[in-house]
């Protein structure tokens, strides 16, 4: 940390009035509804308002956590994340109370602007934001501390409140605990938030009405926006809302032929939110050939899978085989099946990636399909 000290160039009163004005600012955004902060632009201003580089931060992080390359938690690899530590440090070194504070408010927003742009599709129906944050469990953080933004600085001043001690004396397992503890605590009101609000889109309390109609409306007429929309809605409903869909898990699985063990393990493992991006793509890989909801409910649909998952020669770089494949040697990963998964033959391994294609398919089948 004495290295990056020596390279800081900081006028502290004015970046404290700037700290205190972006955290009253956000706040205050988080009282509406679905709300999706901005924040990345503060990284590169505070990065000019200290006179240091990227590579400057990813120097010291690199320097900081040289020890601990093994992490489970690669939070504590990011930049970002470690450039905010480290001015946390550093006005706590200087002794300026009020910096530190919002500082570490501002980080906490951070965590929260990140795990709600995760949580949550562009679409995020507001009306059902707020009657999810009107009606969830008394117990619920957001409900027992009135707003989401005074649960933010609850969570703030709880980690104010026990990592002060260590983060002045730079002990980088109070360091450690400190950014673990931060993002773990944000993300569990943040998912279970998420998961009542799409348990209110599910049951269609007034909010859940207009969605089938809406899919079925964007893939009458698909094109590259509708076709996102869609791709992020089940991609959302999956890692989100954590949706296994038994019936299609079953169709798909005598479909393929593949075991009823193998076929659960990567249903119910899919719903990891860090395979949001191979879903969403392949999402939308399946539905750019698409021409019609009837490509999905009729008949054409089994004919189109079996066409695309046997694809031996393309010239496109990415397609939906590949992705699925991809996929699904990632998902294998999550129950240590991938030395049993080598060992098969080529047919077997087919048959569990069809049966990958099958499920992600039949799970949109299901939802807008009368």
């Amino acid at each position: 940390m004495d290295q990056l000290l020596q390279k800081v160039k900081i006028n502290d009163n004015a970046f404290k009035n700037y700290l205190v004005r972006i955290v009253a600012r956000n706040l205050s955004a988080i009282t509406e509804p679905c709300e999706l902060l901005n924040l990345k632009k503060h990284y590169y201003e505070m990065l000019r308002m200290t006179g240091i580089t990227e590579k400057d931060i990813k120097d010291f992080t690199k320097r900081r956590w040289a020890h601990r390359k093994s992490a489970p938690f690669k939070i504590i690899l990011e930049p970002i994340a470690n450039f905010y530590v480290f001015l946390i440090q550093y006005f706590l070194r200087k002794k300026n109370i009020v910096a530190y504070k919002y500082m570490v408010n501002f980080f906490v927003l951070r965590y929260y602007s990140n795990t709600i742009h995760k949580s949550f599709p562009k679409y995020c129906n507001k009306d059902a934001f707020k009657y999810t944050l009107e009606r969830i469990a008394k117990t619920h953080l957001f409900v027992r501390e009135k707003t989401i933004g005074n649960s933010l600085m609850h969570i703030s001043k709880d980690m104010i409140r026990h990592w002060t001690k260590g983060l002045a004396q730079n002990d980088n397992e109070a360091i450690y605990r400190f950014m673990v503890d931060t993002r773990t605590r944000i993300q569990q009101s943040v998912r279970s938030f998420a998961e009542a609000y799409y348990r209110t889109m599910e049951q269609g309390t007034g909010f859940q009405s207009d969605e089938k109609d809406d899919s079925q409306k964007s893939l009458k007429s698909l094109n590259v926006d509708s076709s996102q929309k869609v791709a992020e809605k089940f991609t959302k409903k999956i890692v989100v809302y954590r949706h296994v869909d038994r019936k299609a898990q079953e169709e798909a699985r005598r479909l393929s032929k593949i075991k009823a063990s193998i076929a659960t393990q990567i249903s119910t493992k899919l719903t990891n939110i860090k395979f949001s991006d191979n879903l969403n793509l392949i999402y939308k890989l399946y539905l750019k050939d698409i021409k019609s909801v009837n490509d999905i409910c009729g008949k054409g649909y089994f004919i189109y899978i079996k066409k695309k998952m046997s694809m031996r020669r393309t010239v496109e770089k990415i397609y939906l085989k590949q992705q699925i494949n991809i996929l699904v040697l990632r998902v294998i990963k999550e129950f240590n099946y991938q030395k049993q998964y080598n060992k098969l033959t080529k047919q077997t391994q087919y048959l569990i990636n069809l049966y990958l294609a099958y499920y992600l398919t039949m799970l949109l089948r299901n939802s807008i399909c009368t």
